[in-house]
C-alpha cells in the first residue's frame, strides 16, 4: 500500500478491537496511547524476530515492516496486512500461532515500556 493511502484510512482495524486503538470513540491521551502503541510493536516484534523482520510504529496508525538487512520494507495499517508483507519479505509462510513461537514467547521475560 501506498503511504500516502494508508495515512488517509480512518478507523482501526477489527483485529485490534479490545486495544487502545480499537476504540475510535474513546481515544486516549497522546502519551498513553503512545506508549500502548510502542508496547504492541514490542510485542509484535518478539514475533516477528523468528522470520527474521522487525516493525516500526509509523504515524501512530501504521506498521513498517522490513527484513533485518533492510532490503525489503512494506508499511501497513493492519495486522493482517503486517502477516502478508511478512510472508511477502521473508517467501516463508507466517504462523503466528506455531507451537514453537508460542513456547517460546511464553518462556520470554515480560516486555515493558
Amino acid at each position: 500500500m501506498c503511504a500516502l493511502c494508508g495515512a488517509l484510512m480512518d478507523g482501526p482495524h477489527w483485529t485490534e478491537r479490545g486495544t487502545d486503538a480499537g476504540r475510535a470513540d474513546a481515544a486516549l491521551p497522546g502519551r498513553r496511547r503512545y506508549l500502548e502503541r510502542c508496547y504492541r510493536v514490542a510485542l509484535l516484534n518478539r514475533v516477528l524476530a523468528r522470520y527474521g523482520c522487525t516493525a516500526d510504529d509509523w504515524a501512530g496508525n501504521q506498521y513498517v515492516v522490513r527484513n533485518r538487512s533492510g532490503g525489503a520494507t512494506e508499511v501497513v495499517t493492519n495486522l493482517p496486512q503486517l502477516w502478508l508483507a511478512l510472508e511477502a519479505i521473508t517467501r516463508k509462510t507466517a504462523d503466528p500461532l506455531d507451537p514453537e513461537l508460542i513456547a517460546r514467547l511464553e518462556k520470554a521475560p515480560p516486555v515493558t515500556h
